[in-house]
């Protein structure tokens, strides 16, 4: 399971159309479906039946003081680096109130026994997994987007012989 700030339809499609463009150049990726596109705040790995509700119950409690985040999308970027890249992602404009929002889940998950990230937090979206070495030298422009996240949410992550399948088990509004 993971948390996750969840991303407008309208940049779905657009980060869609802008993965169909890079695999036409870029091979040895498996992309990721737009459906699945998101912002990861927080991995939670294995969680207890038992304990969902109380995670639901302290995301609602933290996200729902928040209001939107706005974001502009960046650039083409790659875990660790875009010469030997493992994962491609598209960056994201800084968000400060994000940013913190993270922190705070990081901190409070941590006091329930989850592991702590002891990476920065970059908010970026996942474009693709690199099966095969790669080595992107001219980064494909995207176009650019403001776009607002208006909800954060609790997701299940099924792994299938298709692929993982992505279920939201609790989402939450960020305040108007």
């Amino acid at each position: 399971m993971f948390i996750a700030a969840l991303l407008p339809e309208e940049i779905r499609k657009q980060l869609k159309n802008y993965i169909g463009s890079l695999k036409n150049s870029i091979e040895g990726v498996k992309w990721e479906k737009s459906e699945k596109l998101h912002v990861t705040l927080k991995f939670l790995g294995d969680v207890e039946e038992s304990m969902l509700d109380d995670i639901a119950n302290l995301i609602q409690e933290r996200a729902s003081e928040y209001s939107p985040f706005s974001f502009n999308l960046t650039e083409l970027g790659g875990f660790p680096n875009l010469k030997k890249p493992r994962v491609l992602y598209i960056g994201l404009s800084n968000n400060t109130q994000l940013a913190k929002l993270a922190n705070e889940l990081e901190g409070h998950f941590n006091g329930l026994g989850f592991e702590k990230e002891n990476r920065k937090f970059v908010p970026h979206i996942t474009l693709g997994r690199v099966k095969k070495k790669i080595n992107i030298e001219d980064r494909p422009h995207i176009i650019q987007s403001s776009f607002q996240i208006n909800q954060i949410g609790l997701i299940k992550s099924e792994l299938r012989p298709s692929g993982s399948v992505y279920t939201p088990v609790k989402i939450v509004e960020l305040k108007k």
